[in-house]
C-alpha cells in the first residue's frame, strides 16, 4: 500500500511538474485563446482578436502584445447584412504594440474586468466602417462606448491609472470604402479611467474625457452639402486646463488646392465639456483667433424690391454660449455663385471683439450673439467696381461698436476708373460724372438689431466731411427720358434698404460742378467750399413720414470763393405729396467772379459790377416753380462773346453795347427795389437741379431784363 501512494504521489508531482511546463510552455496560447473567447463573446462573435506575440510577466501582472489586430469576421458580417441587423458600425483595428503593467490577469482570463495600472497602445490604426444605408449614420456617444470596449476587450469593468495612445490613426468610411473622415498622429493621455457596470452613464465621453490631454496633428472631416471639406491641422485638447486649440482651420472645395476659409490659431478657453457632448451647446469662457481667411457664399433672397441680400446661416454654431471672442485680421470674401463672372466683394483685416455674450440668451444663434453681445468690429477697408466698370467704391478705416451704436469711417470714395474725355466718349448723351470723397465720418445711435434682422438701418445722427466734383459735357446730346418722379426725396422712397437717420452734419463740405459749354467747347466750374449744413428726418418708413412728413435741410456755403449763401430745403416725404419749398440768401461779392462760369457756360463776361445780395423764395411740384427773386446790385456791365478762329473767346461789340442797353445796370434805381418774378416750366428731361438753377436765373434774368 505504501508503495502505492508513493506511485500515486509520484504520478500526481510528475503530473503536477508536467502542468507546470505546459503551463509555462503554452501560457500564451492559452492567453491568446482567453482574450479571444472574452472578445467573441461580448460582441456576439463579429470580432476577433489575434497578435503576432507577447511577453507575459503573470507575477507583476505586466504584458506586452505586438502586431494586434480586432476586426469583423467577414462570415458572420455577411450573415448580418441579409438579416438586416448590421450594428451602426463596424471597427477594424490593428496596434504595433499594446502593453499593460500591473494588471490582472486572473480578472481579464475571467473575461469580466480589466484593472490595470497604465496601458500604453503604441500606433494603432482604427477604421470604423458607418453602415448606414442612403447616408451616414450620426456617429453616437454609444458607438464610441463601444469603440473603446473594444480596444480594450469589451469587458464589463474597465480601471486604470493612466491610458496612453501614441501615434495613432482613425479612419471612417462609408460601406463602400469612400473615407469620411480622418485623424491622423493621434496622441492620448488619459488618467483614472474606470467604466463599470454598476454606473449609470447618461455619456460616456463627458466622463472620460475630463482628464484627458489629446493631441491630433491633422484632421480632415466629412464632405459638406456644398461640395466641400474641412482640414483641421494640430488639435489640442487638455481637459484639466479646459482648453482646445487649433493651429489652422481650412475649407476646401473639391478637387481644388485653394481654401475658401484659412484661420490661424484658434483657441477656447474655459470650455465646458459636459455642454457640448450631453446638450450640444458650445460653452466657453473666451474664443480667440488669429484670423486669416473667410469666403461666404451669397444666398439669393428676394426683397419685395427684387433686391439680393446676403444670407448668413447659424447651424454650425446654434446653441451657443461664449463669454468673449477675439478675432484677429481676418479677410472676409463674398462670392456670388450665379455670377461667377462678378468679382469676389473682399473685406479686408476685420477683427472683431465681443464680450457679455452669455448673459444675453440661453443657447444662442449667431444672430442672438450679433444682435445682443457687447461687440466691436475693425476693418481696413473695402473695394468693388460697378457693374459698368465706370466706378471704383472704397471704404477705408472702418470701425463698428454695437454697445455703444457708433460707426466711424475714415473714408468712403467714390471713384471714376475713367478721365473725362474717356467717360464723354462711351456715353452718347450728356452723363453727369462723379468723383466723390467723403470724410470722417461718424454714425452714432446705430441699431445694429434692426439692421440685422429687420433689413432697417436707424440711427440719431452722421457727420461727415463731402468733397464732392461733378462734371457734365454739354456738347453731347441730352437724355430725353423723363425725369419725373426722380427728385432727390423721391428716390429716398424707392430705396431697397428702409432707412431712418434723425439729423446729419456736414462740416467744412465742398462741391465742384464742372460743365463743359455746348457753344464755347469750353469747361466752367461752379464751387459751393466752406460747407457746412444739417439735415433733419432722412427716412422712408411710412410710419415715421406720418409723424413727421418733411425732409428739412439747413445750409452754409461760400459760393464761387467770393460770397456767403444761406439755405433752407423743406423736402415732401409723402408720395402723394410733390410740393417742396428752397428758400436762400447770398451776401454780397464782386459781380466779376461769376466770369468763371459765365464766359465758358452763357458766352457773356461780367466787366464790372458789385452784387449786393440776392434772395430767392421757391416753390415747386413735378412740373412747374412759382416764386420771386431780390437781386440787388451795383453798377454792372456785361461783354458778350463769341468763339474766334483760334478758338478764343472774343468780345462781341455790337451785341455787348446792345445788353448793357437793354440790362438795368442798377437794383435798386432810383430808390425803387425790383422783385424778380419766377413762374418756370419744368423741363420734365432735366434733373432736379437743373430746375433750381433755371428758376433762380429765371428770376435774376427777370430783374435785369423788365418787360
Amino acid at each position: 500500500m505504501k508503495d502505492f501512494f508513493k506511485i500515486l504521489l509520484g504520478i500526481i508531482i510528475a503530473g503536477a511538474i508536467a502542468g507546470y511546463i505546459y503551463l509555462q510552455k503554452n501560457k500564451k496560447s492559452i492567453l491568446k485563446n482567453s482574450i479571444q473567447s472574452a472578445i467573441q463573446k461580448k460582441s456576439d462573435s463579429l470580432y476577433f482578436i489575434q497578435y503576432d506575440s507577447s511577453k507575459i510577466d503573470e507575477v507583476n501582472g505586466n504584458t506586452s502584445f505586438y502586431n494586434i489586430s480586432l476586426q469583423s469576421d467577414s462570415v458572420q458580417k455577411s450573415m448580418l447584412k441579409t438579416s438586416d441587423s448590421l450594428p451602426n458600425v463596424l471597427y477594424n483595428i490593428h496596434a504595433d504594440e499594446i502593453t499593460a503593467t500591473g494588471i490582472d490577469i486572473p480578472g481579464l482570463l475571467k473575461g469580466q474586468n480589466v484593472t490595470a495600472k497604465s496601458i500604453t497602445i503604441i500606433k494603432p490604426v482604427i477604421k470604423i466602417i458607418n453602415t448606414g444605408a442612403d447616408k451616414p449614420k450620426r456617429f453616437t456617444y454609444k458607438d464610441t462606448l463601444d469603440l473603446y470596449k473594444k480596444i480594450l476587450g469589451g469587458f464589463n469593468s474597465i480601471s486604470t491609472d493612466t491610458i496612453q495612445v501614441i501615434n495613432g490613426t482613425v479612419l471612417i468610411t462609408d460601406k463602400k470604402g469612400k473615407e469620411l473622415t480622418t485623424l491622423e498622429n493621434i496622441n492620448i493621455s488619459l488618467n483614472h479611467f474606470l467604466i463599470d457596470s454598476t454606473r449609470n452613464y447618461q455619456n460616456l465621453i463627458s466622463y472620460f474625457i475630463k482628464d484627458v490631454k489629446v493631441t491630433i496633428e491633422n484632421i480632415q472631416l466629412p464632405e459638406f452639402a456644398n461640395s466641400s471639406r474641412i482640414n483641421i491641422t494640430r488639435l489640442v485638447y487638455d481637459a484639466p486646463k479646459k482648453l482646445l486649440h487649433l493651429d489652422a482651420v481650412q475649407q476646401y472645395k473639391l478637387h481644388d488646392t485653394k481654401p475658401i476659409v484659412d484661420i490661424k490659431n484658434i483657441q477656447l478657453n474655459q470650455l465646458n465639456t459636459d455642454a457640448f457632448v450631453m446638450f450640444q451647446q458650445l460653452k466657453a469662457g473666451l474664443v480667440t483667433c488669429d484670423g486669416g481667411l473667410v469666403t461666404i457664399y451669397k444666398k439669393n433672397k428676394k426683397l419685395l424690391s427684387g433686391d439680393e441680400a446676403i444670407v448668413l446661416t447659424n447651424n454650425l454654431i446654434d446653441k451657443a454660449q461664449i463669454g468673449g471672442i477675439q478675432l484677429g485680421k481676418t479677410n472676409i470674401v463674398v462670392i456670388n455663385p450665379a455670377k461667377p463672372e462678378q468679382d469676389p466683394f473682399v473685406i479686408h483685416n476685420v477683427k472683431l471683439s465681443a464680450s457679455n455674450i452669455t448673459s444675453n440668451t440661453n443657447g444662442a444663434t449667431l444672430s442672438d450673439l450679433v444682435n445682443n453681445a457687447d461687440w466691436e468690429l475693425f476693418a481696413s477697408g473695402f473695394t468693388f467696381i460697378n457693374k459698368q466698370k465706370i466706378y471704383k467704391f472704397i471704404v477705408q478705416g472702418l470701425q463698428l461698436n454695437n454697445k455703444t451704436g457708433k460707426v466711424k469711417v475714415n473714408r468712403i470714395l467714390y471713384k471714376p476708373l475713367l478721365s473725362e474725355a474717356a467717360f464723354v466718349k462711351i456715353n452718347k448723351m450728356q452723363k453727369d460724372r462723379y468723383n466723390l470723397n467723403f470724410n470722417h465720418i461718424n454714425l452714432t445711435g446705430v441699431n445694429f438689431k434692426k439692421l440685422i434682422s429687420d433689413n432697417i438701418l436707424e440711427m440719431e445722427q452722421a457727420s461727415l466731411e463731402p468733397v464732392l466734383k461733378i462734371f457734365n459735357d454739354r456738347t453731347l446730346s441730352f437724355d430725353t427720358s423723363s425725369k419725373v418722379g426722380k427728385y432727390p426725396h423721391q428716390l429716398l422712397l424707392k430705396l431697397p434698404l428702409r432707412l431712418y437717420i434723425k439729423k446729419v452734419v456736414v462740416n467744412n463740405g465742398a462741391v465742384f460742378y464742372k460743365e463743359r459749354g455746348r457753344k464755347s467747347k469750353k469747361s466752367g466750374i461752379v464751387t459751393f467750399t466752406r460747407i457746412n449744413a444739417q439735415i433733419n428726418n432722412i427716412t422712408n418708413i411710412a410710419e415715421r413720414i406720418k409723424r413727421n412728413g418733411i425732409l428739412r435741410l439747413n445750409a452754409t456755403a461760400l459760393f464761387l470763393n467770393a460770397g456767403n449763401i444761406v439755405t433752407e430745403w423743406l423736402l415732401p416725404l409723402n408720395i402723394m405729396d410733390t410740393a417742396f419749398t428752397v428758400t436762400g440768401h447770398l451776401g454780397a461779392m464782386n459781380a466779376m467772379a461769376l466770369n468763371s462760369i459765365t464766359e465758358p457756360l452763357q458766352m457773356a463776361s461780367v466787366k464790372k459790377g458789385k452784387i449786393n445780395k440776392l434772395n430767392f423764395d421757391i416753390k415747386g411740384n413735378n412740373y412747374k416753380v412759382n416764386g420771386q427773386t431780390t437781386f440787388l446790385y451795383t453798377n454792372l456791365h456785361v461783354t458778350v462773346l463769341k468763339i474766334n478762329k483760334n478758338k478764343k473767346l472774343k468780345k462781341r461789340g455790337v451785341l455787348s453795347l446792345l445788353a448793357n442797353t437793354v440790362i438795368v445796370n442798377n437794383n435798386p434805381k432810383n430808390g425803387n427795389i425790383y422783385v424778380g418774378k419766377i413762374d418756370f416750366n419744368r423741363d420734365i428731361q432735366k434733373s432736379f437741379f437743373n430746375l433750381l438753377w433755371k428758376s433762380i436765373f429765371s428770376g435774376v434774368k427777370n430783374t435785369l431784363i423788365r418787360n
